[in-house]
């Protein structure tokens, strides 16, 4: 009795095996497997109650997110070099407004540019500030995902500890204004700095000239960022009105534990004063 399955018989009678898989498809399919298993791990770190299990979940999820970007660079490098279309270059705008605008849109930037591969411009209204990102759309949406999850995290962290923060009723309106600012700073500024050294431990791991493929992707965001805004100069740093050191500290103890991941309880946030 013949055991084969149809569609293997049919295969070897006509004598045409499956043809092996190309580089550039294997490396597309690895890709995918680790936004899957990403995807899981944020799952799992939103819904434990237990704070190490979490920050484990947490870390892991991070470095793949890296680990992620990394591949699909390689697979969109390896795709211009075959003469297929490469990933398409967006743009995006997102918009700071109210009293931490400036210091929200100075962090977020500082994690936009330690993903390493988009090019981010800044511009200035009478009320807002605005951050472009640009760069392949895996990019940009990913830098998405995690800022909206980090945003409402930082609110999250920065209620429970302006709560019970000893001298705030010491402090006059302006200077309650600087200190929540400086644990937003302190918060973000610390998730820049973990993602730039765990961008900078995956490039020495991974394939040899994955480093430069990194850069090549990042001058194509910077490329499309010239062609969208010709016109536009980077501005030069200014100083930043500051917070106390204590406040920094606590938004960059709050910031080291923050999970990745848009299922942040909301609910539990409560209006500032």
């Amino acid at each position: 009795m013949d055991t084969q399955r149809p569609g293997r018989q049919e295969a070897n009678v006509a004598g045409h095996p499956k043809p092996p898989e190309s580089a550039a498809r294997q490396s597309a399919r690895k890709a995918a497997k680790t936004l899957k298993l990403i995807t899981k791990l944020l799952a799992k770190a939103g819904n434990t109650p237990f704070p190490a299990e979490a920050q484990a979940f947490q870390e892991h999820a991070e470095r793949l997110m890296v680990r992620y970007g990394i591949e699909q660079a390689v697979v969109d490098a390896e795709a211009g070099k075959e003469g297929r279309p490469q990933e398409s270059m967006v743009e995006h705008r997102m918009e700071f407004a109210g009293q931490y605008r400036v210091g929200q849109a100075r962090g977020f930037s500082a994690i936009a540019v330690a993903m390493r591969t988009v090019s981010v411009l800044q511009a200035t209204t009478s009320s807002k500030k605005l951050l472009y990102l640009i760069g392949a759309e895996s990019d940009v949406q990913q830098i998405l995902r995690l800022f909206a999850s980090l945003r409402l995290q930082m609110e999250t962290a920065m209620t429970t500890w302006w709560l019970g923060y000893a001298f705030k009723d010491y402090l006059s309106t302006h200077e309650r204004t600087l200190e929540r600012r400086q644990f937003q700073l302190g918060f973000l500024s610390t998730v820049a700095a973990r993602i730039e050294q765990i961008y900078s431990a995956e490039v020495d791991s991974a394939t040899p000239g994955s480093g430069l493929v990194l850069i090549d992707r990042r001058e194509r965001a910077e490329q499309h960022a010239r062609t969208l805004h010709p016109d536009v100069r980077r501005a030069r740093g200014h100083l930043l009105a500051t917070g106390s050191r204590s406040a920094h500290l606590a938004g960059s103890s709050a910031g080291s534990l923050a999970t990745v991941n848009g299922q942040v309880d909301a609910s539990s946030r409560r209006s500032l004063s």
